[in-house]
């Protein structure tokens, strides 16, 4: 899903503690209805990413050093991620995720709703009346005008 979000590049060192911050979604399994991006759900209080403060939950990660991440599964971005070496450059969407929901949101909004239709007891009995009386009235036709003749 294409975003109108600017796209920052950020640039990290994995340091020590890594980068700092865990991640949901891809094609696979996506994080947000309607969008299988890579989002950002959790930094890590002394990850790379934190210390730097630039990125922050809830943005979109669209690539790691050159690699595409908007239509991949989890696991090919986990893969990235792990082999991306100590000195990284991201791409990413700020706020993305709050965006998608509102976006959703307003779409979801100009839809009707359904209407709730509740299913009774009643329906059966009526349905039950209904052949009974049909019933009836054919025998009385029957029985009114299927007399045998007399010669």
């Amino acid at each position: 899903m294409s975003l109108d979000l600017p796209i920052n590049e950020i640039k990290l060192s994995r340091g020590d503690t890594g980068l700092g911050f865990n991640i949901r979604g891809g094609i696979d399994i996506p994080h947000i209805q309607g969008d299988p991006g890579i989002f950002v759900t959790k930094l890590k209080e002394n990850g790379a990413a934190n210390r730097d403060g630039r990125i922050k939950e809830g943005d979109k990660l669209l690539e790691i050093n050159g690699t595409d991440l908007r239509r991949c599964t989890h696991t090919e971005a986990v893969q990235a991620f792990l082999g991306a070496g100590n000195s990284i450059i991201l791409k990413v969407q700020h706020g993305a995720e709050k965006y998608v929901m509102e976006q959703s949101a307003l779409k979801n909004r100009d839809k009707p709703s359904p209407i709730p239709v509740k299913k009774s007891r009643f329906g059966f009995v009526f349905l039950l009346l209904g052949v009974l009386s049909a019933s009836g009235i054919a025998y009385f036709v029957y029985k009114k005008y299927n007399r045998p003749t007399s010669l």
